[in-house]
């Protein structure tokens, strides 16, 4: 036990000394541009399209989707974040689509696609709607497909919470608009 406390003590006098070291050689590593700088929107994007998105993904098999006839539903997406004391917080990271199963479509391919149409929409090559919940201007989205019991869900997630709320505005407006009968 006291061989235990004396490695506790010797270690704690060091750590200091050892946590310096490794600040020191991660400001030298950044110095020397061995840290790779944070990519915009638009990187991620076209590094997407060109290493996921191949020739044969298009807009076209989204179509249910993006025009809404596939969407059922829309929902507030939470994480839950632990706190030390108060157990969990819920934080708002964006929203959860419930979408209609569609014919030969499985999860992967559906979040594959929708990360490509996102992409794509980032960078100009598709058309977007503005209530397009799938992405955002100047920024990236964060899209996870799973499958539920009459279809998918698609949770629609932002890096920030200024993006979570802006995501949600979208998803909401976007099924509201589609619910909406069309004027003769």
């Amino acid at each position: 036990m006291k061989a235990n406390a004396k490695i506790s003590r010797r270690m704690m006098r060091h750590r200091p000394a050892s946590v310096t070291a490794l600040a020191i050689a991660f400001a030298i590593a950044s110095a020397e541009g061995c840290v790779s700088p944070v990519r915009s929107p638009a990187d991620q994007a076209d590094f997407m399209v060109r290493t996921r998105c191949g020739p044969e993904v298009n807009d076209t098999a989204l179509a249910p989707i993006l025009d809404g006839q596939a969407v059922k539903g829309v929902e507030p997406l939470y994480a839950t974040i632990e706190a030390s004391k108060s157990g969990g917080e819920a934080h708002l990271r964006g929203a959860l689509l419930t979408v209609s199963a569609l014919p030969g479509v499985t999860a992967e391919w559906l979040d594959r696609e929708l990360e490509c149409h996102s992409a794509s929409a980032v960078l100009g090559q598709v058309k977007a709607t503005p209530d397009d919940p799938f992405w955002l201007p100047d920024s990236t989205v964060d899209i996870d497909v799973r499958p539920a019991k009459d279809g998918f869900l698609v949770g629609v997630a932002g890096y920030s919470s200024a993006d979570a709320r802006q995501i949600l505005a979208r998803s909401q407006s976007f099924v509201k608009a589609k619910e909406a009968p069309a004027s003769p």
